[in-house]
């Protein structure tokens, strides 16, 4: 692997070396006219001015630069980008030419008094990447959180976020990620209004610059620029409700950018009501018994975010910048249990053994602490040279306080002796990391040059305790981990031909990691260096088809609480661990593509996961006490065929729609002595459609539905088939300054269950509660330039003379 890289490196030089005979450099940027922000994906033709032929072509990449080898003559530019207005500009090429910044214009038309300004498609497919319009996916959404919810093919639990059927994502914003998981990233999530949003990007394919961690890719969410010569902002007051049960939401951002300055103050709060009734049945067919598990639960949540950012631009081309984040966050829950234990009967009837009810309070204190200190060098003659220098800090401290209590009665309501149970426990999370990363970017001709050095040092303590009242005794554990990753990276990419492009990269990570268990040194961890190759071929022959291929390798580190041994027990017949060895779980992809007028696209691709990370579940017949704990034991192998389709050709209606049919097998390590899994051909549907109720387009509403056929995923797991329904409806008015919308999530929804058949037992289990739930959030958008019109008019008399 490492001769074939140098061979293309090789190749590049060599290539533009001998363009250089012939053809000179002709670069720019181009920027968006209002606030200067980058303008991606547009196409740039150089063309006679005779008869307008082509000559060449390019198109400018995510930060907006683009370069072309031309020949020297007098030739027409032609600028083009979906919702600007066509560049035209006149050139006599004698030699390499800097354009410096092009500004392209708005494509707005006037109706009704209301400025409409042209729009991107809902979702664009680039090489690496979906994108999809996060103002246009659910222009009825509160939240980032809300976005997510309605965005195809991601799924949102109360446990995280993850890819439909393909596995977990890391979370970035802004390219930087955000290290939680669970309820604590949801919240931060929710801290962010609609409003700040502007894509949502999905990296199935992502470039060796992003970290390895996440076994279906990398989800970024791009937050809005400010202005130039700018001060605004917004603010969201957000309402919800979920079986009568109210949520509040409040979110309020400023923003100020003015000559070298540029700053943005975001504050979030939130508190509200939630319950749940997870159910759990076992049978056990050889003892003929049967176990339910009902539960019900209540709580609140309530949590806090304020997010700071400076940037201070020393020159056009030299910025630094700082950023910092605080979250704490809160919930309390009361958990009313009710287990019985059946015989069966010869009719197959069941007959109640005991009954033990049981009171539980969970109380959960967690705080999220970042800061981030960056550098960005860019180069005025060479547009796509670009240095960048980020450190980072992350800490996060978690407490949870946990209580249960139950008896055994027997059918007639007597007390059982000796059948109570009871504990008080305390659970305890400290994180530190330190984060730091050097990024260097070097256009080779038409193609460009990236590689860079990452380094994270990691410290991670959790401790376990439950007091002398509790019915196991007295235990008090504590355990130390610190974990180093030194990562090295390189990306190429290149036009080999007017049709050929190709772009390919390689990441190696050492990791080492060393800690303590109670006091002893843990001896079963071990250092490993893993190199994580990516690949993406297009063929494009024309303007209307377009090939891929593209294939990749991604782990997916253990979440830091997995890795504590010690017991956790949910009730006496249900105890989790996790396990203090637990190594990464890798997957491999590779996905042949092809595009049809940018809006049809097909993709056949296949994978395999091994040393996959899943709850292995072993239960003891005999007295019904589950075992649940974190093992290596997976194997996935996995082929599938995805089709999505964006229609947009009437002014009133756009709809996205996504299907994928798949067929996988999956099998749990033979060292796993209760085996489950299975294999089997299943299938998915999404379609999200936008209705424009007036020709303006201030009036929105938008319907999605997904559906999902029975199927094997996490660990072996068999899950119920599952369909939902959501509806929303925005009104823009003042101007656009206003919004207010309302959603109705889970409008049609059908209980998701997991299932697991072994030859000692079937188990089946409810976690996760779709009921329906609406909200109404309203945003006022508010700000002006901070210079007069005076001002801004001198300016401009100045400029025209200089």
């Amino acid at each position: 692997m490492k001769h074939i890289h140098l061979l293309l490196v090789a190749f590049a030089l060599s290539s533009g070396s001998l363009l250089a005979q012939t053809t000179v450099a002709v670069q720019g940027t181009l920027k968006k006219t209002t606030d200067r922000t980058p303008v991606d994906f547009a196409n740039v033709l150089l063309r006679h001015p005779a008869d307008s032929s082509l000559v060449v072509g390019t198109t400018s990449d995510e930060h907006g630069a683009f370069r072309l080898e031309a020949p020297e003559g007098t030739f027409l530019l032609e600028v083009r980008a979906l919702g600007y207005r066509p560049y035209h500009q006149t050139l006599t090429i004698a030699g390499a030419l800097d354009l410096g910044e092009l500004l392209l214009t708005e494509e707005t038309k006037q109706l009704s008094a209301v400025q409409v300004t042209g729009r991107r498609p809902i979702m664009l497919r680039k090489a690496d990447r979906l994108v999809f319009d996060a103002t246009q996916i659910a222009p009825a959404a509160a939240s980032a959180l809300d976005v997510l919810r309605q965005t195809p093919g991601v799924n949102v639990t109360n446990s995280g976020i993850s890819l439909i059927g393909k596995g977990g994502v890391i979370v970035l914003v802004n390219d930087k990620r955000v290290r939680l998981s669970g309820t604590a990233l949801l919240s931060l999530l929710r801290s962010y209004p609609q409003s700040d949003l502007q894509e949502i990007q999905i990296l199935t394919t992502p470039p060796a610059k992003y970290e390895a961690e996440g076994d279906a890719g990398v989800l970024n969410l791009v937050l809005k620029k400010a202005k130039n010569d700018f001060f605004g902002g917004s603010v969201t007051p957000g309402f919800g409700i979920k079986k009568l049960r109210p949520r509040y939401d409040l979110s309020t951002s400023f923003n100020y950018n003015q000559g070298k300055v540029t700053a943005s103050l975001d504050l979030g709060a939130g508190t509200g009501l939630f319950d749940g009734d997870p159910r759990t049945y076992r049978t056990y067919p050889q003892q003929k018994t049967y176990y339910v598990s009902d539960t019900y639960y209540t709580g609140r949540d309530k949590y806090f975010n304020v997010r700071g950012a400076l940037d201070y631009a020393f020159t056009p081309e030299l910025t630094l910048g700082f950023s910092a984040s605080y979250t704490p966050q809160q919930d309390s829950a009361h958990r009313e249990n009710d287990s019985r234990d059946y015989s069966i009967t010869s009719d197959g009837s069941y007959q109640l053994l005991r009954s033990l009810p049981g009171l539980a309070v969970n109380i959960n204190h967690g705080r999220y602490i970042s800061a981030n200190a960056h550098m960005e060098k860019t180069f005025k003659g060479v547009p796509k040279r670009r240095l960048s220098w980020d450190v980072d800090y992350v800490g996060y401290r978690n407490r949870e306080d946990r209580s249960f209590t139950s008896s055994g009665l027997t059918p007639q309501g007597t007390p059982i002796a000796g059948s109570d149970f009871r504990f008080n426990a305390l659970t305890d999370q400290h994180i530190d990391s330190y984060i730091a990363s050097l990024d260097y970017v070097e256009p080779l001709g038409k193609g460009t040059l990236g590689f860079g050095a990452k380094g994270s040092w990691t410290r991670i303590s959790n401790s376990s305790d439950y007091d002398a009242a509790s019915t196991m005794g007295e235990h008090h554990d504590k355990i130390r981990f610190d974990e180093q990753v030194y990562a090295l990276y390189a990306d190429f990419k290149h036009p080999l031909s007017e049709t050929w492009s190709l772009r390919t990269g390689l990441r190696m990570e050492y990791t080492h990691t060393a800690g303590e268990n109670n006091g002893r040194r843990l001896e079963n961890l071990r250092s490993y260096i893993n190199l994580f190759p990516t690949l993406f071929l297009g063929y494009n022959p024309n303007d209307r088809h377009a090939f891929s291929l593209s294939s990749t390798i991604r782990l997916n580190r253990p979440d830091f609480s997995l890795l504590s041994p010690f017991a956790n027990y949910e009730n006496q017949y249900t105890i989790m661990r996790g396990k203090e060895d637990l190594r990464a779980a890798k997957r491999a992809r590779l996905a042949l593509g092809y595009t049809f007028l940018g809006a049809l696209n097909f993709q056949l691709n296949g994978g395999y996961l091994w040393d996959g990370i899943t709850q292995v579940i072993r239960l003891d017949p005999a007295t019904n006490r589950g075992s649940y704990t974190y093992e290596n034991a997976e194997k996935t192998w996995l082929v599938g065929l995805e089709n999505s389709y964006f229609f947009n050709k009437v002014s009133f209606f756009q709809t996205y729609i996504s299907q994928r049919l798949w067929y996988n097998e999956t099998k749990l390590d033979a060292h796993v002595s209760s085996l489950y899994g299975g294999s089997g051909l299943n299938y998915s549907f999404s379609m999200n459609n936008t209705f424009f109720f007036n020709r303006s387009k201030t009036l929105q509403g938008t319907c999605s539905i997904y559906y999902a056929s029975p199927r094997y995923d996490d660990g072996g797991l068999r899950h119920s088939h599952s369909f939902t329904a959501n509806a929303g409806l925005s009104y823009t008015l003042l101007d656009g300054k206003l919004r207010i919308a309302a959603d109705a999530y889970n409008l049609i929804w059908t209980e998701p269950y997991i299932n697991i058949n072994t030859p000692a037992y079937q188990m089946r289990v409810k976690n996760e509660s779709n009921n329906t739930f609406c909200t109404l959030s309203m945003t006022y958008s508010f700000g002006a330039s901070i210079e007069g019109k005076d001002e801004r008019q001198s300016a401009k008399d100045l400029r025209s003379r200089m």
